[in-house]
C-alpha cells in the first residue's frame, strides 16, 4: 500500500456544504463577539472619555450594532445555523462522545480563565460561565449518550437509519416545545434580557436566567433543540458520509470552509486576538489600559 493510498484512507469525510454553513456560522459569532468586547469592554470602559475621535466612532458603531435590528434578527438564525450544522455533523464523527469530552473540557478552562481575568485582573464583565462551547459540549455529550443506546437496541433492523431520524426529530420536537413553554424568546432575549425564575441551581443551565448571565449565555434551550434538528437530518441525507453537492466544491469556498473545519479553535484565537489587538490599540493611542481598575 503506497503512501497516497495511506492518507486517502486517513482522510476523514468532509461535505464541503456544511464546513461552508458552518464557517459563515462561526464567523458571524466571532464579529459578534468582537463588537461586544468593543462596546462593553472597551468603549464603555474608557473609550467614551478618551480624546480620540476614531476610538469613539468605533465604540459608539459596535453599541449601534448591538441595538440594531441586524443583529436582534440576524443573531437567532445564525447561531441556529451554528447549532443545525453542528447536530448534523455528528454523522461523520467516529465517537461523538470523544469528542463532546474533549470540547467540555476547552469550554471548563475558558470558565476558568475567563473568571481570573475577571476577579483577579479587573478585566471588566469577561467571565463565561455557560457559553457557547459548554453548550455545545452538553449537546454532543447527550447525543451521544441517545445515539449508544439506540446502536444497542436497534442497530440490526434494516431502517435503522430512519428509525435513529425519527428519534431525533422526536426529540427535537420535544425540545423545542419544551423551550416555548417554559423559556423566554431570543427576542426577548436580545430586546429586554427577559429572564425565567431562577427556581433551582441548574435552572440556569437549561432555561435564561439571571443567576447565570454572564458575558457568553447559551443555556441548552433553545439551542440543543436546534442541535438535534440537525442531527435528524443526518441519517438520511448524510448516510454516506459524503458531500450533497460535490460538483460545486472548489478553491471558491475555501474561505468559508476553512474556517468551518476549524471552527472552535478559530473561535478560541479571535476572542484572545481580539482583545489582545483592542488591548495594545486602546494603549498605542491613549497611553493607558481603561478596563484594568
Amino acid at each position: 500500500m503506497n503512501e497516497d493510498t495511506l492518507k486517502t484512507k486517513k482522510r476523514k469525510p468532509r461535505a464541503w456544504e456544511l464546513d461552508a454553513l458552518r464557517g459563515l456560522a462561526i464567523l458571524l459569532v466571532v464579529w459578534d463577539h468582537t463588537m461586544y468586547a468593543i462596546g462593553y469592554i472597551f468603549y464603555s470602559g474608557g473609550w467614551e472619555y478618551s480624546a480620540s475621535e476614531a476610538l469613539i466612532k468605533l465604540g459608539k458603531f459596535a453599541l449601534d450594532y448591538w441595538g440594531s435590528d441586524w443583529r436582534l434578527f440576524g443573531w437567532p438564525v445564525f447561531v441556529f445555523i451554528f447549532f443545525f450544522v453542528s447536530g448534523t455533523c455528528t454523522a461523520f464523527s467516529r465517537n461523538n462522545f470523544w469528542r463532546g469530552l474533549r470540547l467540555a473540557f476547552v469550554a471548563l478552562a475558558v470558565s476558568g480563565v475567563t473568571y481570573l481575568l475577571q476577579e483577579w485582573l479587573d478585566m471588566g464583565s469577561v467571565y463565561i460561565q455557560f457559553g457557547v462551547l459548554h453548550c455545545l459540549a452538553l449537546c454532543i455529550l447527550l447525543f451521544a449518550v441517545l445515539e449508544a443506546f439506540l446502536k444497542l437496541t436497534a442497530s440490526r433492523s434494516k431502517y435503522y437509519r430512519f428509525i435513529k431520524a425519527g428519534v431525533y426529530a422526536a426529540c427535537a420536537v420535544a425540545l423545542l416545545i419544551v423551550n416555548y413553554t417554559c423559556n423566554v424568546t431570543l427576542y426577548e432575549v436580545n430586546t429586554s434580557y427577559t429572564t425565567v425564575p431562577d427556581t433551582t441551581p441548574v435552572t440556569g443551565m437549561f432555561f435564561y436566567t439571571e443567576g447565570w448571565w454572564t458575558a457568553d449565555y447559551f443555556p441548552l434551550l433553545p439551542f440543543f433543540g436546534f442541535f438535534m434538528t440537525g442531527a435528524a437530518i443526518a441519517p438520511i441525507l448524510y448516510n454516506e458520509k459524503k458531500s450533497l453537492l460535490p460538483g460545486l466544491d472548489g478553491k471558491w469556498n475555501r474561505f468559508l470552509t476553512v474556517p468551518g473545519r476549524y471552527s472552535i479553535y478559530i473561535y478560541l484565537l479571535i476572542q484572545v486576538v481580539a482583545v489582545s489587538v483592542l488591548w495594545v490599540v486602546t494603549y498605542a493611542v491613549t497611553g493607558e489600559i481603561y478596563f484594568f481598575g
